[in-house]
């Protein structure tokens, strides 16, 4: 029967896309080729002979492989969840990717809109526009409570099941980030993957005639294909994404202290219980201080 060795649990908006291409890359390991189904929680089953959708996912690896899963949401399902995944895989590895919880709301927010398209008003005045949403939904607070969702694993695994990332470590020393989790999954910790592309790179749609023309050049994509070159094609295209799109805007000093206090003793007790050390993500930028409210 293939089941999983090792799970990636989260955290949300922490690379677990970017990381699902990577890992995949490994010839040592097999990965369902679409990431995000989460199945393992929106599957109601409690017995590994009730678990075939579940499974099937898993039917394309050969012999040798290690089967795992990337999921962006198991981190914070509660303890019910936890409790299956251990009686289910026993010997499961665990690895979670932490980012710091007050960009990770943030962020996460962003991509919860990432349908809208902003005008230069809502742009300039993010902040109200952003303040109360976050603030008063569990959906973006919630998966950040990095302590108190990692008390629930280690109540239910040992230790040395769980391996813990900083996803600025994942940015910033992606060949020591790499070596590490190979080894931890137990296989080659000498490959590299290819990390040229990066998924789900934060932006914003802009509420411009040419996010207009873009729309509409994408619904007559097969009409123009016969008669106009892919390269002019792909010409255009990028030039309508780029003049549509905006980079992410930055948080404002307002909204970045109001989340520090939120998550602070959460941050203050994960580096307590972890050894991890993360007291800087309650620091204020000196950019952003620089710049006052």
């Amino acid at each position: 029967m293939n089941i999983p060795k090792f799970i990636v649990v989260g955290a949300h908006k922490s690379g677990t896309s970017s990381l699902h291409t990577y890992l995949n890359q490994h010839p040592q390991i097999y990965l369902p080729p679409k990431k995000g189904l989460d199945l393992l929680y929106r599957l109601k089953f409690n017995e590994l002979d009730e678990a075939g959708e579940y499974l099937t996912q898993f039917e394309g690896a050969e012999s040798g492989q290690v089967i795992g899963e990337v999921s962006s949401v198991y981190l914070h399902r509660g303890s019910q969840f936890v409790e299956k995944m251990k009686y289910l895989f026993p010997d499961l590895k665990i690895i979670a990717i932490l980012r710091n919880p007050i960009e990770r709301a943030y962020s996460h927010a962003l991509w919860d809109h990432r349908h809208h398209a902003y005008t230069q008003e809502e742009i300039h005045n993010l902040d109200q526009y952003f303040h109360q949403s976050i603030m008063t939904s569990k959906t973006f607070l919630r998966p950040g409570l990095y302590h108190t969702h990692l008390q629930t694993y280690f109540s239910h695994f040992s230790r040395d099941q769980v391996k813990l990332f900083l996803h600025e470590d994942f940015i910033n020393s992606p060949h020591d980030f790499f070596a590490e989790i190979f080894d931890f999954i137990g296989v080659d910790p000498g490959f590299c993957p290819d990390r040229s592309s990066r998924l789900h790179v934060g932006s914003v749609q802009l509420a411009n005639p040419y996010r207009t023309l873009l729309k509409k050049g994408e619904s007559l994509k097969s009409v123009a294909k016969p008669f106009i070159p892919k390269a002019i094609r792909q010409f255009i295209w990028k030039l309508l994404y780029a003049k549509s799109h905006g980079p992410k805007p930055s948080m404002s000093n307002h909204l970045r202290s109001e989340l520090i206090n939120y998550f602070h003793d959460e941050v203050i007790n994960l580096q307590q219980l972890t050894g991890l050390e993360v007291s800087h993500w309650l620091d204020m930028p000196e950019r952003e201080s620089a710049k006052g409210g």
